[in-house]
């Protein structure tokens, strides 16, 4: 039997699910401990399947697996069943050797990456079913039995990890709502398969009249506008980086202005692999008086007023050293708020913060 200490692959789901470390980590903790090339996280549903973590050492494989459309034909898929139930399946429990030599999925798309072998342990999280695929190389060889044994001990304490997640990653998103409500913002939440799970009451009440959301769709009269708005969704979803806003889609209305629909992704509510919200569209009547610029963006990143305050400056194209002059605070605190402030959006530079946040505030101030 393989000497895997797996409870420390437990605990980093743990304390992902708590956001103590990102999923990165919890994948690169796994594959170590099994003696694996990398790892990967998967959801079993759907086509669509964005945002998905990988341990760095995937970031090639993985660009191939979407870009290319083997995800659509990933030959692993016949091992969901055997996956389902027992906890845990292999290439061997799918495909004879002989296969594996001549299969494109297994030559054409792996071998160039130096990749053969796999292990799938299944993550079940209610009604979802994740698989946490262990990769190994051609030189590493597949799993044997007695490693598949226990990682199928492995799952049931993985899909506890992945319970506490969905619950945190509503918690969250449940306070998220209610301060975008408070602050009288209008917002929908997307999940990873690009629909509408959620509106606040503020997005409700705005959603009565020519925009509204149908079969999960945010859609207006204007097929061209709708078309725009699903394809920067979609984009969005695919996007690597954890946080953003793109540009506004205008949904044209007769006899008043566009309603402003701003895909986004908040860093606070998507960093969760198995939380619904994987994106939202915060929504702008320009014929409603706007609220203050430094409001919005408190909501939105959970910053503190002081910090909402600076980063509104900041990304209106002021100085660090103008905005403490502003504000009458020391070039000390100024550089402190604005260390959270970028660890609140997800940003490591000051251009990034500016880039993030200016789109949203050319329509909110």
């Amino acid at each position: 039997m393989p000497k895997w200490k797996l409870g420390a692959v437990e605990q980093a789901f743990a304390d992902a699910a708590l956001n103590y470390s990102p999923w990165e980590t919890v994948l690169d903790t796994a594959a170590a401990l099994t003696d694996s090339f990398g790892a990967i996280l998967l959801p079993i549903k759907g086509g669509l399947i964005p945002n998905v973590p990988f341990t760095q050492s995937m970031n090639e494989s993985a660009d191939a697996y979407f870009r290319d459309g083997w995800y659509l034909r990933d030959e692993r898929n016949l091992g969901i069943n055997i996956m389902m139930q027992r906890g845990v399946t292999d290439d061997l429990d799918i495909s004879g050797l002989d296969k594996i030599e001549r299969h494109p999925y297994y030559q054409e798309f792996l071998a160039p990456h130096g990749l053969r072998w796999f292990a799938g342990v299944r993550v079940a999280c209610g009604e979802d079913i994740w698989c946490l695929s262990l990769q190994r190389t051609i030189k590493q060889g597949p799993f044997s039995e007695a490693e598949k044994k226990q990682l199928a001990k492995l799952s049931n304490h993985l899909s506890a990890g992945a319970a506490l997640a969905r619950a945190m990653g509503s918690a969250t998103t449940k306070g998220a709502v209610d301060a975008f409500e408070i602050s009288r913002t209008a917002i929908v939440l997307i999940n990873r398969m690009g629909e509408i799970f959620q509106a606040n009451p503020c997005a409700e009440l705005l959603l009565r009249g020519e925009v509204r959301i149908v079969k999960r769709r945010l859609v207006g009269k204007d097929l061209k506008a709708n078309l725009s708005l699903e394809r920067a969704i979609h984009d969005l979803l695919w996007r690597r980086d954890r946080g953003g806003f793109l540009p506004p889609v205008p949904l044209p209305r007769l006899g008043r202005r566009p309603l402003l629909a701003y895909p986004a992704k908040l860093p606070s509510m998507t960093a969760n692999a198995f939380a619904d919200c994987q994106a939202i569209v915060i929504l702008i009547d320009p014929d409603h008086v706007s609220r203050p610029a430094h409001a919005t963006l408190q909501v939105a990143f959970g910053l503190s007023e002081a910090e909402a305050r600076l980063a509104a400056r900041l990304a209106s194209g002021e100085a660090l050293e103008e905005v403490t002059q502003r504000f009458g605070i020391t070039k000390e605190t100024g550089r402190n708020q604005l260390k959270s402030v970028f660890a609140k959006a997800g940003v490591h530079r000051q251009a990034e913060l500016v880039a993030l946040l200016a789109p949203l505030l050319d329509r909110i101030t």
